[in-house]
């Protein structure tokens, strides 16, 4: 569900670690994945009676890079705790054991939208527009919180037992300067959901990158497949400004021309050209869904909440984890999720499953990258 792919975590020695946060009323269960910052593990925080499944991240700071250690994960604690949105997998609490953290989120019990699609085909039209609504509101949210995401992916929106999307996975995450514009220089991303301007390594603005990430997303979820071509930059950068993409022939045939605009609008490769969010939720795609035009009073309240957040309290960031201390620190104290899934009658999914022979654009999980060298003078191939 998160993307940790590394196999070289000694999981067996990382999880004898945890048995310490027994008497904080947390029991860590099986591993799920591992990867180059850390270990993912299910969870359970029992208090009196009561059961909370949870999933928890575990970072042993000292077999990380000191970059991550000094810039990444300060940035992505200080983001954490400070969102909460019904459709952002909310953190329950983040705990220190000497160089370890423990970062317990929700559990997601139906996956991500990755492996769903996978297993189960292409979206149809009316279940993809409620789910990309639902991350195209969180997004919105942390925008407005003057938070850039700059990872969103098909593997990073996890779904609920009552089929609601959550976006997670904030390691690349940051605060932003409202009055700066291209407020990123850091090219880190998964490739296939790369922009052009991040492709370029120049300055970029991480809110419109962003949302070209969501225009890839919307994409896979109806093709079952990648735009474009990852397996070699310089044609994917390529293809992307010259706008060389096409549905699945399938697909073309079944889709609405509301819903080709809006992936045509929002896959715009000049940044100014690009629709803004919210051309997107007043689009007529959204509107062919009557339920969809107005804000629950939980989306209501959220972005609320978010317009009169205090944005001076951001500056204050964590400086450094400090390892030094042997006792259980709090970062984040126990809380509850302030927005609770709603149950929504969905349509049930019986795509069918289509291939394709297209085997540079098949679906398959994507490797995020950090590079501050221009991308497109690379002879070789990352992917």
């Amino acid at each position: 569900m998160f993307l940790f792919f590394n196999k070289t975590m000694k999981s067996n020695k990382q999880l004898s670690k945890t048995n310490v946060l027994k008497s904080e009323g947390y029991i860590i269960l099986d591993h799920i994945s591992n990867g180059s910052y850390g270990e993912v593990c299910h969870a359970k925080y029992i208090q009196e009676e009561k059961e909370l499944n949870l999933v928890v991240k575990i970072i042993d700071t000292k077999q990380t890079s000191k970059e991550y250690v000094s810039k990444f994960l300060p940035r992505e604690l200080d983001v954490i705790r400070q969102i909460n949105h019904p459709y952002i997998i909310y953190t329950h609490s983040i705990l220190q054991k000497k160089a370890v953290l423990f970062v317990f989120m929700a559990f997601a019990e139906r996956g991500d939208v990755l492996q769903y699609i996978i297993d189960h085909g292409p979206l149809t039209e009316n279940q993809a527009r409620i789910w990309f609504r639902q991350l195209t509101l969180a997004v919105q949210y942390l925008h407005t919180m003057e938070i850039v995401h700059r990872d969103i992916k098909c593997e990073n929106i996890l779904i609920t037992e009552h089929y609601t999307v959550k976006l997670t996975d904030f390691g690349f995450s940051k605060f932003v300067k409202s009055s700066k514009k291209l407020n990123c220089n850091t090219y880190c991303c998964s490739l296939g959901y790369a922009s052009p301007e991040i492709l370029t390594t120049r300055p970029y603005d991480g809110k419109i990158s962003d949302i070209w990430s969501l225009g890839v997303v919307l994409y896979v979820m109806l093709n079952k497949k990648m735009p474009f071509n990852r397996k070699n930059i310089k044609l994917m950068y390529k293809q992307q400004v010259k706008r060389d993409w096409e549905h699945q022939p399938s697909i073309e045939k079944i889709i609405s021309e509301n819903v080709k605009i809006c992936i045509d609008s929002i896959l715009q490769p000049e940044p100014r050209k690009r629709w803004t969010l919210d051309k997107i939720l007043n689009s007529d795609w959204i509107q062919m869904n009557q339920k969809l035009v107005k804000m629950t009073e939980q989306e209501s309240f959220a972005l609320i909440e978010a317009l009169n957040q205090d944005k001076t309290i951001h500056q204050k960031h964590l400086k450094k984890i400090k390892a030094n201390k042997s006792d259980t620190q709090q970062i984040l104290g126990k809380r509850s999720p302030r927005f609770f899934s709603i149950t929504q009658q969905l349509e049930s999914i019986f795509s069918s499953n289509r291939e394709t022979n297209e085997s540079k654009y098949m679906l398959k999980r994507s490797e995020r990258i950090v590079h501050t060298d221009n991308l497109l003078n690379k002879n070789n191939d990352i992917i």
